[in-house]
């Protein structure tokens, strides 16, 4: 059963009744709404998953609303259902054009009430997984420019470092002999993780990992562990795919 939550706002009270008890019928949970200024309180506090909205409010209108919800940057991402009785061809174009994700006629089938709430919702989720995807690929992408970063600046070489332009080629790579368990660890460094988690996921002790690391940077002729991503993407020791 879902489990999301749906706002429905209109200003008809029966309306409201019924299409609370339809959709928590099927395990929704019904947040309800007669206004504007209720909606957009109710949507900043509550987050719901698929907002329903009734076109003709009578202070301010579903497609006045649906585009101030559209217009906030924390909440253009909720699907917007329309009521409408009867709406023409113009009436849907002009939904369309202010968010809404679908229409749906008064008076309504129950069935299709739930069946279309419940397309909203699963690209709702869809939408969410999509942006929390590209939200680690730019924490990502965000962690290797530091290390890059980093890793370009002037800085004074140890003794014995082992300089950049000085490292073996071979087919014009740079080349240093990790072992394979090194170069997993290093991976994993790319992607962000700190030792902790390197050490959940390789089932190895926080000890070895630093062991590791510590090899790590010695090979590589850095100091730091943003050096040594750093110095790994630009060897091609580690592709940057999120």
């Amino acid at each position: 059963m879902p489990n999301e939550i749906v706002l429905v706002v209109d200003d008809d009270p029966e309306v409201l009744h019924n299409t609370k008890e339809c959709l928590s019928k099927v395990g929704y949970r019904v947040l309800t709404a007669v206004d504007g200024s209720a909606a957009r309180q109710i949507s900043r506090d509550e987050r719901p998953d698929v907002i329903i909205l009734d076109v003709e409010m009578p202070v301010t209108s579903g497609l006045d609303i649906c585009k101030t919800l559209k217009g906030d940057a924390s909440l253009k991402h909720i699907p917007v259902i329309f009521f409408h009785e009867k709406p023409t061809t113009d009436d849907q174009v002009a939904g369309f054009e202010a968010g809404a994700q679908d229409y749906l006629a008064k008076p309504y089938d129950r069935e299709e009430l739930v069946a279309r709430v419940g397309a909203a919702a699963r690209q709702k989720v869809a939408i969410d997984r999509l942006r929390h995807k590209n939200a680690k690929l730019e924490a990502l992408a965000k962690h290797v420019r530091a290390a890059v970063q980093h890793y370009e600046q002037p800085r004074q070489a140890a003794p014995g470092a082992m300089d950049y332009e000085g490292v073996e080629q071979e087919g014009g790579k740079a080349m240093v002999r990790l072992t394979r368990r090194e170069l997993e660890i290093l991976q994993l460094l790319a992607r962000g993780l700190n030792n902790e988690v390197i050490s959940r996921q390789l089932y190895i002790s926080p000890t070895t990992t630093r062991n590791h690391i510590q090899n790590i940077l010695g090979k590589l002729g850095v100091h730091s562990k943003l050096e040594a991503v750093a110095f790994a993407v630009r060897a091609g020791y580690v592709d940057f795919v999120g």
